[in-house]
């Protein structure tokens, strides 16, 4: 099962998830006026569980970016559903605005969609890290190509660790234009 890489993870990447968690988590409920000053204003009782459970996920999602191995490093085609999700789970636990964007029995709905939309992401994100490790010996591990990398790393042919043999250099030979108004 993938989400049993997750007792596997060190440290560093367990402390992310908890911070990145505790963020959301404060994020969400002060956004959408779960927690405040107002108490007539609290919400359902489902609504903390949502939150507590997106949150928790998006943390899990988040420190999965840091510390991936080599062929499953984070890319931005990675952050759309866990970005997404958040962003319908703040409009599923919304109970500030006078006009809720959702009212009624949808705004249920929408906050189970999202955490599947998140334990969907996070599930993407370990299986992406066991197949780029998970190749036989001599083969190359299935990585993502289309996609950018969300932290890129410098490259040997640029910077400090380039080559001269790397490096673009201009071209002494003549163009056109150039032998032209010689003659």
């Amino acid at each position: 099962m993938v989400f049993a890489d997750l007792l596997r993870w060190p440290t560093r990447r367990r402390l992310i998830a908890f911070g990145v968690a505790a963020a959301a988590f404060a994020a969400v409920t002060l956004a959408s006026g779960l927690l405040g000053f107002d108490t007539a204003s609290a919400g359902p009782w489902w609504a903390y569980a949502a939150v507590a459970s997106g949150s928790g996920l998006i943390g899990l999602v988040v420190a999965g970016y840091f510390g991936a191995p080599i062929g499953a490093e984070a890319t931005l085609c990675d952050t759309r559903w866990p970005v997404l999700g958040l962003i319908a789970l703040y409009l599923a636990t919304d109970a500030r605005s006078l006009e809720p964007v959702l009212t009624g029995a949808v705004r249920p709905v929408v906050a189970v969609a999202a955490l599947a939309l998140l334990a969907w992401a996070l599930r993407e994100r370990l299986e992406s890290e066991r197949e780029a490790t998970a190749a036989e010996p001599g083969e190359d591990g299935v990585a993502c190509t289309t996609c950018r990398p969300l932290f890129p790393r410098p490259s040997a042919t640029t910077g400090f660790r380039a080559t001269p043999s790397m490096t673009s250099t201009p071209s002494t030979t003549p163009t056109p234009s150039t032998t032209e108004s010689s003659t």
